[in-house]
């Protein structure tokens, strides 16, 4: 008897996470949602087993949360959750922006200043599409940073994060500071001074993170 599972299932257990995902991130199913693995899979028009794995899954992520008696919720996120996210961050895309400064090509590099002067325009009343575009300014500098594991860890940060927009700050003047520090860890990169972009990077999520408590205490 063969011990390996059919790539059939599997593929609907992976199916079935990114459609999930997808919803929790995008808010269609928010904090506190109850993640019912028979009326999932009822609406999904899969098996129960998939969808059981495919939500435990999504609590090994921090997308979700496992209670002894209320089942599988969609994570709610706290200030001091949310504070501890920066704290990771920092030190994660921090490393990240140094080893990307060694190598980021010129495209990867052109693409991080296009993400930048779309974020400038929207820093201007636009915190959603700000929110986005911040979020894809720090995948560029991590997807090219070289390092599997760093990739992996900021990813799961940066999912996590997206949970946390009700307690973020959507003001204009936080939004153009934020743009300010992106371009100044842009040009650390540009220039390939991988210990400057460290440190702008860390000052960055640390001030990003000073500014969100001050404004909830």
């Amino acid at each position: 008897m063969s011990l390996l599972q059919p790539v059939a299932s599997t593929r609907v257990v992976d199916l079935v996470r990114d459609r999930l995902r997808a919803a929790i991130l995008a808010g269609d199913l928010p904090p506190g949602t109850r993640l019912s693995v028979p009326e999932l899979a009822r609406q999904l028009q899969v098996s129960r087993s998939p969808v059981r794995e495919a939500v435990l899954l999504l609590v090994g992520e921090g997308l979700a949360v496992e209670h002894t008696r209320r089942g599988v919720e969609v994570a709610r996120l706290e200030l001091s959750d949310v504070l501890e996210l920066y704290d990771l961050r920092a030190g994660v895309d921090g490393i990240a922006s140094r080893l990307a400064a060694e190598r980021m090509t010129s495209a990867d590099l052109a693409a991080l200043r296009g993400v930048l002067d779309a974020q400038g325009a929207a820093a201007i009343g636009d915190p959603k599409s700000f929110r986005d575009l911040d979020a894809r300014f720090h995948q560029i500098i991590v997807q090219t940073c070289g390092n599997s594991r760093v990739i992996r860890h900021s990813e799961l940060l940066l999912r996590e994060m997206r949970l946390a927009g009700p307690l973020l700050l959507n003001e204009s003047w936080h939004l153009k500071l934020s743009h300010e520090e992106h371009r100044t860890i842009e040009r650390a990169l540009r220039q390939r001074d991988g210990p400057a972009a460290e440190t702008a990077m860390r000052s960055h999520l640390q001030r990003v993170a000073q500014a969100v408590q001050h404004h909830h205490t």
